[in-house]
């Protein structure tokens, strides 16, 4: 395919996903299945309950079209529509960047997929929703074979790492199966103290579920520049919205998301962010 038509196909194919999991998250109730009956059914507005033509359910293009409204009632699409399957979109048309049609690719693609997922559940329901770990937990075991195994296209602790050749000065262990384990263990004991000493007020234990499988699937010291970068961007967009009076101190704020931030942030300017680091001490020395 085209080097120039092949990105945009992407994107296009990304839309479409990011469209379904639009059902999913508009759909998932907390206590019911992941990805569960609740997604079948024809797809209607929230608001006056129409059931939707066709033609209303293009990807970001209806919502363009219908100026973010209902044809039926005119009431306000929400933003969410758009703004998932335009993401969508970007995350699959980032497939280059693994390497096409390799099963690490797939696999990573789909952990980012079901991350942006989670991402808006945990923003709607403050919850994250234990299938939606379980899938992940799967993708972070394949991934750790895949790495334990070298097989090509894999991304290692070390060779393959998100980091680089920064990963040497960081890890500890060459072995790639203990770096992950270790990662996971870390990083699910991090999240388990912080809700043991707060008693679940500052997080939950999806997110420190979550945080494990991140550990499991980046393996050290990818993830523990994930937690890091999370941490950073929460404590900035906690204490903006505090700033701004849209939350209070006692309120609850989702994790979730940066969490997501934080592995995305990894994977794709890992070794731009510790190459950036590096300069900076140079500076200071």
């Amino acid at each position: 395919m085209d080097i120039i038509l092949l990105p945009i196909f992407l994107f296009i194919l990304g839309t479409i996903i990011g469209s379904f999991l639009n059902v999913v998250i508009l759909r998932y109730e907390p206590g019911r299945p992941f990805m569960g009956a609740q997604l079948f059914g024809h797809s209607h507005c929230p608001k006056c309950g129409r059931a939707l033509q066709w033609y209303e359910l293009i990807p970001v293009v209806s919502y363009l079209i219908q100026l973010g409204r209902c044809r039926g009632c005119g009431k306000p699409i929400s933003f969410q529509y758009p703004t998932v399957e335009i993401l969508g979109g970007i995350i699959v048309a980032s497939f280059p960047f693994f390497g096409l049609a390799t099963l690490p690719s797939v696999l990573w693609i789909s952990a980012i997929l079901i991350l942006l997922t989670v991402s808006f559940i945990d923003l709607r329901h403050l919850v994250i929703p234990d299938g939606a770990n379980i899938l992940l937990l799967i993708i972070g075991v394949a991934l750790t074979v895949i790495d334990y195994l070298g097989i090509s296209g894999s991304f290692s602790v070390i060779k393959g790492s998100f980091l680089g050749g920064y990963a040497y000065i960081f890890s500890f262990t060459e072995n790639v199966l203990i770096a992950h384990i270790a990662a996971a263990i870390l990083l699910g004991a991090i999240f388990s103290l912080i809700i043991i000493l707060t008693k679940g007020k500052a997080m939950g234990w999806g997110d420190a579920k979550l945080a494990a499988i991140i550990g499991l699937m980046l393996g050290w010291p990818d993830a523990i520049l994930a937690l890091m970068i999370a941490f950073i961007v929460g404590a900035a967009a906690g204490i903006s919205l505090m700033a701004t009076g849209v939350k209070k101190m006692k309120d609850a704020l989702p994790f979730g998301p940066f969490i997501s931030v934080g592995v995305v942030t990894v994977i794709f300017f890992g070794y731009e962010i510790m190459s950036a680091y590096f300069k900076f001490l140079n500076l200071l020395a």
